[in-house]
């Protein structure tokens, strides 16, 4: 059966088409071939570039694949023999370009594709504040689509000294790109998100409604803020970090705490989301499968939090009971992550994907301010007084400091996409302990790569050798 296989930025074509691929589309979503004409065709356009970030390439990206590529290339998780054998070139480091186990190039153009269409039609609109809206949520997708993409396959800005000119990413800014493009420099990449994301706050609505996936004024806020620490740019961190902060109202401003914040992985709440993308059971798209299958009296892990990693969480922390549980398979107990386990009715493992939370925007700015001034003890005890019962400041100050914001952002944003980007932008190694194993006493197989230096290559990952045989003027990344 031949496969639709689409990525403007790099080919601008279609290879083929056949009917089992058209029935694949998105079902709240808009076809390649739209004709937007009015408001209603380009709110489900909006929609279409919101379900591509999940539904259709890259492996499913924020729907399956995206949530564990990078998660398994950290000390987080260990393999477990038990599961089927997935992602094993990541968890080993292995990933060449002929066979990488992440691949985020067709979620995120198809994304990017349909942000672009719309803001090149926009003229078709009243000018008003539904359209500055529908603007101000295409750029948020778009830069999103491409920060991500930046952030895997190239180096981040606070690695080093030269990473802002090492390849960055094509931005695609419209459908049509004349011939072969070339890799910009990260500056660019990183310049180019920035226009669309400082053009999308003064656009975007204050509240588009963060339970139906629907990014907002708090959301764009949240990833400038983000961004802006990828950069090192740490007074534009605390500034947008408060917008962030002051913007979110309702729920979004609100940081749950004890089953009020287990309850919210199960989807019964959006208290302290401030961007997620809604998956349905229709979706057909299962982002749990990746970590694992089974039910909660027979949970099959592919992998499972470390000893090493699961011993952080004290017994005072809520967070060891919403992320994690301890049960037997086959007769051993293993140390699983339940965080994508679903909701409590509906299809098992569908559950929906948290992007960017409010106490993110609070670690972000601890961290940030403690870059500037040594600070950031205020920022930091705001998450942690949710999280421990009971709760009492550490007061603590310089170095001591600093590797509490590193801890707390490390069980706070436990599998969430994160800790793998936070080594990297810091330039630290990944080192896991040679030692443990994948039970959960710290028994059985223990990981066969134990230490990656900073600065390795295979810190960016490959680019596939498909994108490079479509376009050969697309640079593969050194020494791969």
């Amino acid at each position: 059966m031949k496969k639709i296989f689409y990525l403007a930025v790099l080919s601008l074509a279609f290879l083929s088409c056949d009917e089992d691929d058209i029935t694949l589309r998105p079902h709240n979503a808009v076809g390649e071939d739209l004709v937007l004409k009015n408001i209603n065709d380009f709110e489900n356009a909006v929609r279409g570039a919101y379900v591509y970030m999940y539904r259709r390439g890259g492996e499913f990206g924020y729907g399956g694949e995206f949530l564990i590529d990078t998660e398994v290339m950290t000390d987080n998780l260990i393999y477990s023999p038990q599961g089927r054998g997935t992602n094993l070139d990541g968890f080993r480091w292995t990933s060449t370009a002929s066979s990488p186990h992440f691949d985020y190039f067709e979620s995120a153009y198809r994304s990017s594709d349909m942000a672009s269409k719309i803001i090149m039609n926009l003229g078709v609109l009243p000018a008003d504040q539904q359209r500055n809206n529908v603007e101000g949520e295409a750029r948020f997708i778009r830069a999103l689509s491409h920060f991500d993409l930046v952030r895997s396959y190239s180096k981040i800005p606070s690695q080093g000294g030269d990473a802002l000119q090492s390849l960055g990413m094509t931005y695609l800014t419209a459908p049509d790109v004349p011939g072969n493009p070339t890799r910009p420099t990260v500056a660019d990449t990183y310049q180019q998100i920035l226009d669309d994301l400082l053009k999308a706050k003064d656009l975007i609505n204050a509240d588009n409604g963060v339970a139906n996936g629907r990014a907002s004024k708090s959301a764009v806020y949240a990833l400038l803020s983000r961004v802006y620490l990828y950069m090192g740019d740490y007074q534009n961190v605390l500034n947008y970090g408060q917008l962030a902060i002051d913007n979110a109202s309702g729920a979004m401003g609100t940081i749950a705490s004890g089953a009020t914040f287990v309850n919210l992985w199960n989807d019964a709440n959006v208290n302290g989301v401030l961007f997620k993308l809604r998956i349905q059971d229709i979706d057909l798209i299962i982002p749990g499968t990746v970590y694992l299958q089974g039910s909660a009296s027979a949970r099959k892990s592919e992998y499972v939090v470390s000893k090493e990693f699961f011993s952080l969480f004290s017994t005072t922390d809520i967070r060891k009971t919403a992320y994690t549980a301890t049960s037997n398979f086959a007769g051993k107990a293993y140390n699983h992550v339940i965080k994508y386990d679903g909701r409590t009715s509906g299809t098992a493992n569908v559950v929906d994907i948290k992007v960017l939370r409010i106490e993110e925007v609070y670690l972000n700015m601890a961290e940030a301010q403690y870059k500037l001034n040594g600070g950031g003890l205020n920022y930091l005890d705001v998450v942690r007084s949710k999280r421990y019962t009971p709760f009492v400041s550490g007061g603590e100050t310089g170095t001591a400091l600093w590797s509490a914001i590193m801890l707390e952002r490390r069980l706070e944003l436990a599998f969430e996409m994160d800790r793998f980007f936070t080594l990297k932008r810091l330039n630290l190694p990944m080192d896991r302990s040679a030692t443990d194993g994948h039970f959960a006493d710290g028994t059985g197989v223990p990981a066969t790569t134990t230490h990656i230096d900073a600065g390795d290559f295979r810190w960016q990952m490959p680019i596939p050798q498909y994108i490079r045989d479509i376009n050969p003027d697309f640079q593969q990344n050194p020494q791969y």
